[in-house]
């Protein structure tokens, strides 16, 4: 859709076959990342991984998530070498925000699986924030990514648990901050950038949150703080996220 890319549900299948490769998770997610360059490069020929924005990448054991990430960055390193040796840069390109969680299955059985919206820009001119914030034995942090041309951008909002409390979880006071967070995220944005958030996705451990709670706290707190400009909220149970992470947000903004 003009200078945005979109390419879901890429799992690691040897193409003249369509059965699973072997060899596990470090192979399926090789070879499923593959698939996704391959898929950005038939849609536009420059494109590269870096040149993804936003990318949720989904697996189905929580061992498999610093894989995931290691191959993540391993792929965008090889990028960045491509580009250096083709041209001399002072500057590093931004990469896109990365999210993984840990869901039950995945089709074919697979181990992972990646859907990712890529913008055809100059990743090098894109611009970066990260904002952290702390209260009551929670953490929340939010990064974004702002493409060159500021037509679009993604942000990604987590929320960690940093000390196991005994007394019961302050459900409206997390809510209330992760959305202040969110917002504050959004008002960093260049003057330039005129895009509105579109989806906010909300990956929330499941022996947390209750999903029905957590919908009602949020959506009252986007319009709340957003008004008009409130995103579709979408909620995806999962089964784990990354180190102390209990909620992930990714958000995209067009």
């Amino acid at each position: 859709v003009g200078d945005v890319l979109y390419c879901a549900g890429q799992i690691g299948l040897v193409p003249c076959t369509m059965q699973l490769v072997s060899g596990g998770i470090q192979t399926e997610a090789i070879v499923s990342l593959r698939h996704v360059k391959r898929v950005l490069q038939a849609m536009s020929p420059k494109t590269a991984l870096h040149h993804i924005i936003t990318a949720n990448c989904y697996v189905t054991d929580s061992k498999h998530i610093p894989i995931a990430r290691s191959i993540w960055q391993k792929k965008l390193r090889e990028c960045k070498k491509v580009e250096d040796s083709e041209a001399y840069h002072e500057t590093t390109a931004v990469c896109g925000l990365l999210a993984v969680t840990v869901i039950s299955h995945l089709p074919r059985d697979a181990a992972i699986e990646w859907h990712v919206v890529a913008v055809v820009d100059d990743p090098l001119q894109r611009k970066h924030f990260a904002i952290k914030m702390l209260s009551q034995g929670f953490q929340t942090e939010s990064e974004s990514v702002e493409s060159s041309s500021a037509s679009c951008a993604s942000i990604s909002v987590r929320l960690s648990l940093i000390s196991p409390s005994t007394s019961p979880l302050d459900l409206d006071g997390l809510l209330h901050d992760l959305v202040a967070v969110f917002r504050q995220a959004v008002e960093k944005l260049s003057e330039d950038c005129n895009a509105s958030p579109l989806s906010f996705r909300v990956f929330f451990k499941e022996d947390v949150f209750d999903a029905g709670t957590l919908q009602i706290g949020l959506q009252e707190n986007l319009e709340k703080y957003l008004g008009k400009k409130t995103p579709a909220l979408i909620l995806v149970p999962v089964v784990d996220l990354p180190g102390k992470e209990v909620i992930h947000v990714t958000c995209w903004l067009s």
